[in-house]
């Protein structure tokens, strides 16, 4: 018992510090030369949309004026049915190819859609609601110059500071410690997912995604890793985005995420073996094993639980320690003045967004999973 005590232990402290650690020394072995040569040529810009009349002018007048060398941006947007005014919208820009789907059907499908249209070697797949910084297409474009088998390269995702919170302050957090692993990860081989908001792919490496994709940003680079291509990461392509300012927000956009790994996993089971794929460690350490750590640390209080019955003052102590950390979280809402403590409050959101994932196992299992859009 207390081997697979310590065992749980072990597994959780490996997702969260030995793997990141791991990451940092070996990454600190290699440096990257951001590249200086610009690519010349047309680039398209794809983005899926579904009732997004709020932003969706906006983007396009952000993608519009986004810089390129020689070249002409061919901006496809795919409007997965929506019932607002998004394609009126739309049709008052002249310079943009629009497709309509006939009926709603997801992200994943969408992209299929649009990616039949796109006839350049790169293409750069966005979001809508994030703006992206007007240097951003050229920094991508620049990785596939003079690398051949540059495959895809993830943009940095950046949250804004206005309008924000306590919550969404740890969540920011959180996020520059996903950068980190994200540099590191690139450093030493390739990213296993980019930023959905941001990123370029070589076109000729995309694939058709089945319709209840969750995650086609972390499956089109990994798909194209599997054919022997890097997946990238440069921070100076950046798209800013607002973070969540309460916990139910970032909760439904996280347990859609996290229950798209347990696709992910379930899809292509292989690569999480050594020989299933060039980054498996990367894609285990980094998007399966988290899915997995919560889980062990309940299994670890479980386990102290039995061994404080049978008398273990140590196994006692863990108890109170274990349950003090995860009560951080509900006590961050209820008192305002737990956000205060920079650790307390990063504790909380370390604590929130792991609760999350028990909760998209139960959804994953409990609901079909499906690429259709949630708001």
């Amino acid at each position: 018992m207390v081997a697979a005590f310590i065992f749980c232990l072990i597994f959780v402290a490996y997702v969260y510090a030995i793997y990141p650690l791991a990451l940092f020394f070996l990454a600190k072995r290699k440096t990257i030369a951001v590249p200086t040569v610009q690519y010349i040529g047309d680039i398209s810009i794809v983005m899926v949309v579904c009732n997004e009349e709020a932003s969706v002018a906006r983007k396009i007048k952000n993608l519009q004026d986004l810089h390129i060398n020689g070249g002409v941006k061919k901006i496809i947007v795919v409007d997965d049915a929506s019932d607002d005014a998004t394609v009126e919208i739309l049709s008052d820009f002249s310079d943009i190819t629009i497709i309509r789907s006939k009926q709603r059907s997801g992200k994943a499908s969408g992209l299929n859609l649009a990616m039949e249209e796109v006839d350049t070697e790169l293409v750069m797949l966005v979001d809508c609601r994030q703006t992206v910084e007007l240097d951003a297409l050229i920094h991508l474009a620049s990785w596939f110059v003079e690398n051949p088998k540059m495959g895809a390269v993830s943009g940095e995702l950046m949250f804004k500071t206005e309008g924000s919170n306590d919550f969404s302050s740890g969540i920011d957090g959180y996020w520059r410690y996903e950068k980190f692993i994200r540099k590191a990860e690139a450093c030493i081989a390739s990213v296993p997912g980019v930023s959905g908001a941001l990123y370029m792919l070589r076109s000729s490496l995309y694939e058709a995604l089945p319709s209840n994709t969750l995650l086609d940003d972390v499956q089109v680079p990994m798909v194209a890793s599997k054919k022997g291509y890097r997946v990238g990461f440069d921070e100076r392509a950046i798209a800013w985005d607002i973070p969540s300012v309460c916990a139910n927000k970032e909760k439904s956009r996280k347990i859609r995420t996290l229950s798209g790994n347990y696709q992910l996993l379930f899809r292509f089971p292989e690569w999480v073996i050594p020989t299933g794929h060039p980054i498996w460690w990367q894609f285990f350490s980094h998007k399966i094993a988290r899915l997995l750590a919560p889980l062990f640390a309940l299994v670890s209080f479980l386990l102290a639980s039995i061994m404080c019955i049978q008398g273990s003052v140590w196994a006692s102590m863990y108890m109170l320690a274990f349950t003090l950390a995860v009560l951080i979280a509900p006590l961050s809402i209820r008192f305002t003045v737990v956000n205060k403590i920079p650790l307390t409050k990063l504790l909380a959101s370390f604590i929130t967004l792991n609760w999350f994932c028990i909760l998209a196992l139960v959804n994953y299992f409990s609901v079909s999973s499906s690429g259709a859009w949630k708001r």
